[in-house]
């Protein structure tokens, strides 16, 4: 017997493939990650009624499971992103490999997993904490996972981090052994790698820190058909957001505050983030975009910064890396 001690913790992704929620192939290494958030409810209801003579809780009944893992790490590939948006056609060979994400809508399906309620690809989280001998680990497995939130938030003078809020369909328990996967020794990206433009190709080169938000409002039903766990999670509308935090700057004040902010015009931005050009890089293109908060404060002393809230209406990505595939085949 003995603790379960971080340094033995592990998380590992498994292709899913054939039918939602079955795993398939071996563990694939997530990223750099910094926590797992299990997130796990069985919905206890205390149960109070009459003839009981007594002030405590009647019974307590355990109802609706629901499970939705959140992932935070340094990523070291898009792999996630593109689970994201919904579909990821991959190209390239020999290396470097070429990954063209674009965003799916809740007609079309994917070709890994089977029936028309699942458009969106789908995946396995292993979470594990583990002690020396076999049989005494603490292991999750959480099957039919889909990205219902991407953040990617970039620091100044930091490594990019990513926090995904997955929603699955079951949870399986064993003590038993974990699955072995191989760590990525490509270096995660990091603020510098980093730069904005606009489509004249004009650099923000004023901005200091920036976070990125999709959210696939994913609806997760509970139905009656005898399990307590849910159906297969359903998109609903998709959300983007973009802030940042930028010096304010004289050569693009009137065209941020008055041309976008003010006057309403919807613009196109790009995304580049290069720790190798050619060989690990991200271009992530957002369309109609469009100003929606600009706080202008005056202050008495320091820089003038503004705090930026951009609501683009699509995104797609293009990744050229050392990864084979981010598709299960």
């Amino acid at each position: 017997m003995g603790r379960y001690v971080a340094d033995q913790n592990k998380n590992v992704m498994m292709f899913e493939s054939g039918t939602y929620g079955t795993t398939s192939g071996t563990g694939q290494w997530l990223g750099l990650v910094t926590n797992l958030e299990p997130n796990e409810s069985t919905n206890v209801i205390n149960l109070r009624y009459t003839s009981t003579g007594n002030r405590n809780v009647s019974k307590f009944v355990q109802t609706a499971k629901d499970y939705a893992p959140t992932i935070t790490f340094h990523p070291q590939d898009w792999r996630l992103l593109g689970y994201t948006l919904g579909s990821i056609v991959d190209g390239g060979s020999p290396s470097p490999y070429t990954h063209a994400m674009v965003e799916t809508n809740s007609n079309v399906g994917n070709a890994y997993t089977s029936g028309v309620a699942n458009p969106f690809l789908s995946f396995t989280i292993e979470n594990a904490k583990q002690f020396n001998p076999t049989g005494l680990n603490h292991v999750k497995t959480f099957k039919g996972c889909m990205v219902n939130t991407y953040t990617l938030n970039a620091t100044e003078g930091g490594i990019l981090e990513a926090e995904v809020s997955t929603i699955a369909r079951e949870m399986e328990y064993s003590s038993g052994a974990t699955t072995a996967v191989s760590e990525s020794t490509t270096v995660p990206y990091k603020w510098s790698d980093c730069f904005w433009t606009l489509p004249s190709g004009a650099a923000l080169n004023f901005i200091r820190d920036w976070g990125i938000t999709i959210n696939n409002n994913l609806n997760a039903p509970h139905y009656n058909n005898g399990s307590q766990e849910i159906g297969t999670p359903i998109p609903e509308n998709r959300d983007y957001e973009i802030t940042m935090t930028a010096d304010a700057d004289s050569g693009k004040a009137k065209t941020f505050y008055d041309q976008y902010y003010q006057g309403g015009s919807t613009f196109n931005m790009l995304l580049t983030i290069s720790a190798a050009a050619g060989s690990q890089e991200a271009f992530l293109t957002f369309s109609g975009c469009t100003l929606t908060d600009m706080p202008d404060p005056t202050a008495n002393e320091g820089i003038n910064q503004w705090s930026l809230t951009i609501a683009p209406q699509k995104a797609s990505v293009t990744v050229n890396d050392l990864t084979y595939k981010y598709n299960p085949w």
